[in-house]
């Protein structure tokens, strides 16, 4: 397996726009590449003036990364309109002896499955089943989801559900478990589910059962 960091410092006022490019353009192909095991965008907890990212991916082989960026996979090389919002770029390389799960698009199943109150969780397969109906979660938030499941009746913070959905990787902040929680929310409520996250201040989040409310 072949650890790629990618670190990218952007230009005071850029921010917005580089991580949106990042999001938009620069992540889904790799969420979506049979060769990445994991993808994880990082912005530092601490504010700063320029602030930097961190992109790191998990590729099974050496050989899948040059196929994918080219001969010059060694370089770091920023999307068009990106070279103008950074002030730098540097990509370093390890070669990891473990096995990264894939969490990201397309990745495999949960092994886990959950019951609360008519409402089955199950991981394996990606859904969320209740009363004859069912939602597709996506990786990461079906690992929110069990996390969150698993702890019903007590809120989990940031801190505590970050290692959840992203197992092994230490370049994720409440940013990025925040948009996870936004996603899932979205999807859970478009779809009727009978299932509530909230936001519980100073603790995080909690999931709220049909019987509570």
């Amino acid at each position: 397996m072949l650890i790629r960091l990618f670190r990218g410092v952007i230009r005071d006022g850029a921010e917005d726009r580089v991580l949106r490019m990042l999001y938009d353009e620069v992540l889904p192909p790799l969420k979506a590449h049979p060769a990445v095991l994991a993808s994880t965008l990082a912005v530092p907890l601490e504010g700063g003036s320029p602030s930097e990212y961190l992109l790191e991916t998990h590729w099974r082989r050496v050989h899948d990364l040059i196929a994918f960026a080219g001969s010059r996979w060694r370089e770091p090389c920023v999307e068009p309109g990106e070279d103008e919002c950074v002030v730098s770029v540097s990509a370093r390389h390890y070669v990891g002896t473990g096995f990264a799960p894939r969490l990201t698009g397309g990745g495999g199943p949960v092994a886990k499955v959950v019951w609360l109150e008519g409402v089955e969780i199950d991981g394996p397969r990606l859904q969320v089943v209740w009363n004859g109906s069912a939602v597709h979660l996506p990786p990461r938030e079906m690992m929110a989801m069990l996390a969150l499941a698993s702890s019903a009746g007590e809120p989990l913070g940031s801190a505590e559900l970050a290692p959840r959905i992203w197992p092994g990787s230490a370049l994720v902040g409440p940013d990025d478990v925040r948009r996870v929680i936004h996603r899932l929310r979205t999807l859970l409520r478009s779809m009727g589910v009978p299932l509530e996250i909230r936001n519980l201040h100073g603790r995080g989040y909690g999931l709220e059962l049909p019987s509570e409310r």
